[in-house]
C-alpha cells in the first residue's frame, strides 16, 4: 500500500514540473499587455532571435536580486537579437513600481489574473528563467536565485547568440547576495 501511495506520489510530482532545458516552450499564442499598456505577443516575440523570459512576483525577495542581471543581459545583448521580456504576477502598477525601483527597461507583460503564462510553464517558484531558442526550444532554465549560476545564465544568452562569453557577475557585485530564498 506505501508502495502504490509513493508511486502515485511521484506521478504526480513529474506530471506537475516545470518546463525543462530541450523541452519545447508553451507560448500562448495571444497579445499580453505590459505595465505600460503596449501589447507583446510572446510567440511572435521569436521571430526576431532568442527570448529571455522571466516569470516573477514583486513580493519575492530572490526576484528582486535577478532581475537587474535580467536588465544586464538586455543592456548587453538586446542588440544582437536578445529579446528580454518579464512576465509579473502582479497589477500594472506595481509591476512599474517594481521596474522602476530595480532598473528595469525591458517590457513586463501581464499574466492575467488566471495566470495563463505562469500556468502554461507550470512554474513551482519565482522567480523561473527561461532562454528559448527561435525554433521555441528552452535551451536554458533556472529557478530562484543562486549568484553562483548567474554566469552559466550569461553564458547560455552568449551562446545562443555566437558571442563570446562574459562574466555576468562582476566585482561591482560584491555586496549582491550569493543565495536568496524566495
Amino acid at each position: 500500500m506505501w508502495a502504490l501511495r509513493r508511486d502515485a506520489s511521484r506521478r504526480a510530482l513529474e506530471n506537475a514540473m516545470t518546463i525543462e532545458r530541450g523541452q519545447h516552450a508553451p507560448l500562448p499564442d495571444q497579445d499580453f499587455a505590459d505595465a505600460e499598456g503596449s501589447e507583446h505577443n510572446l510567440h511572435r516575440l521569436l521571430e526576431s532571435g532568442p527570448l529571455l523570459l522571466g516569470i516573477y512576483k514583486s513580493s519575492c525577495a530572490s526576484s528582486k536580486q535577478m532581475f537587474p542581471f535580467l536588465e544586464r543581459l538586455n543592456e548587453r545583448y538586446g542588440g544582437d537579437g536578445l529579446t528580454v521580456r518579464g512576465v509579473a504576477q502582479d497589477s500594472a502598477n506595481i509591476t512599474r513600481s517594481f521596474a522602476r525601483r530595480h532598473g528595469i527597461s525591458f517590457p513586463i507583460v501581464l499574466d492575467d489574473d488566471d495566470y495563463p503564462i505562469s500556468r502554461a510553464f507550470d512554474i513551482m517558484a519565482t522567480p523561473t528563467i527561461f532562454l528559448i531558442d527561435r525554433d521555441g526550444t528552452v535551451t536554458y532554465t533556472t529557478m530562484g536565485f543562486m549568484k553562483p549560476g548567474l554566469d552559466a545564465l550569461g553564458d547560455a544568452v552568449a551562446d545562443a547568440l555566437g558571442k563570446p562569453h562574459e562574466p555576468l557577475v562582476t566585482d561591482a557585485d560584491a555586496d549582491v547576495p550569493m543565495f536568496v530564498p524566495g
